[in-house]
């Protein structure tokens, strides 16, 4: 019984599992070669500032509290206060070390305003010279000042404002450390600006007071941002392997194509020699090897149509086998043999021609050998 060959169909599983790996070859190559030219750096520089201030009140003496001075924190009776001692504390922290110079400086603000804000009248005594100095290479910025506020006197300044416009204001004393400062680092190529203050807000022509601590620091956590170029080892790693995984994908894309075009070929030449062999199986007879045709006058037709036109002459057979990769179809007569021969180089794709008339008298030759 005649063997049927069946045509080797495609392995799509392994041609999905090419492209998947492609694509994820082509996105990781595009990320490494990105991310090796990617050598602008985001670099910040900033710093925070803090404050606080600790003080103690004196009171004058002779006082019926039997004391001489109270703690923070507290309600004071303003007839009783004396003198403030005030302890300041001023502190930067930076991300990055700095130098430069600074300064700073107290000053006392004295204002009588009416109950609803408005001010009727303000003047500033400086009550330090400022004081500068410098830091170098360093993240922290401390200072720390002493100063004595005299509180009874500013009162005695705001009830002689009052006597002598007949006014009934409010008044409030305002002791403040000025701290400025421009300092540079490595890193950025613009210079960090202090202007910060701390202050103790105190009421006058009150009967008790209670004492505020204040801060402004407007660029308290003030960051500045600068891009710089850096080259690293990690950057000459990531275009060196998005180099070479580029290549082995362009590798993967010409064999998957040569793959395919094989495949195809490959495809076609079995589907092919199959075809003819179911359609004329009540025809072809297969062998195990070659028959022996030597000292036959051998011809070679083109295609299989010259063989059917031979069969329907000499109505002998046609044999089939397979040898070194090749499909033959051989009719043998007495004197002659006639085969015709398929081969996978026979399906790679060339531009269509049209049969031309040689073609068609080599046809009529080979029917009237056979008829011979």
């Amino acid at each position: 019984m005649q063997k049927k060959q069946e045509a080797q169909k495609p392995n799509y599983s392994r041609i999905i599992f090419c492209i998947c790996t492609i694509a994820v070859f082509i996105v990781t190559s595009g990320y490494l070669i990105l991310s090796g030219f990617a050598t602008q750096q985001e670099v910040h520089f900033g710093y925070k500032e803090g404050g606080d201030i600790d003080y103690s009140v004196k009171l004058k003496e002779g006082n019926f509290l039997e004391e001489t001075e109270l703690k923070s924190g507290d309600t004071y009776l303003a007839g009783l206060v004396e003198q403030i001692p005030a302890y300041y504390k001023y502190q930067a922290n930076f991300t990055a070390p700095v130098s430069g110079d600074y300064a700073y400086q107290f000053v006392a603000t004295i204002g009588a305003e009416r109950d609803n804000g408005e001010k009727y009248w303000t003047k500033t005594y400086d009550l330090t010279e400022e004081k500068q100095a410098s830091i170098d290479n360093s993240q922290k910025l401390v200072i720390t000042e002493h100063v004595d506020i005299d509180y009874a006197q500013y009162a005695k300044y705001l009830e002689a404002f009052r006597e002598e416009y007949g006014l009934a204001a409010k008044g409030t004393l305002k002791v403040t450390m000025l701290i400025t400062g421009d300092f540079t680092t490595e890193i950025m190529d613009r210079p960090a600006l202090l202007d910060s203050e701390i202050s103790l807000s105190i009421p006058l022509a009150e009967e008790s007071i209670d004492i505020i601590v204040e801060t402004n620091t407007d660029n308290n956590g003030k960051v500045y941002t600068k891009y710089i170029s850096v080259e690293t080892g990690e950057h000459r790693f990531c275009r060196l392997a998005g180099l070479l995984l580029a290549v082995a994908t362009i590798y993967l894309i010409g064999k998957l194509i040569v793959d395919g075009i094989v495949a195809r070929r490959t495809h076609r030449y079995e589907y092919t020699v199959s075809k003819l062999r179911e359609e004329y199986d009540n025809l072809i007879v297969d062998i195990d090897k070659a028959p022996k045709i030597k000292g036959l006058n051998v011809s070679t037709v083109k295609d299989f149509d010259e063989l059917l036109d031979v069969y329907n002459t000499v109505k002998m057979p046609i044999n089939f086998y397979e040898e070194d990769g090749e499909s033959h179809f051989l009719i043998v007569s007495e004197k002659l043999a006639w085969q015709y021969v398929l081969r996978e180089n026979d399906f790679i794709e060339r531009p269509a021609k049209t049969k031309s008339k040689a073609k068609k008298k080599k046809t009529k030759q080979t029917r009237r050998r056979a008829r011979k």
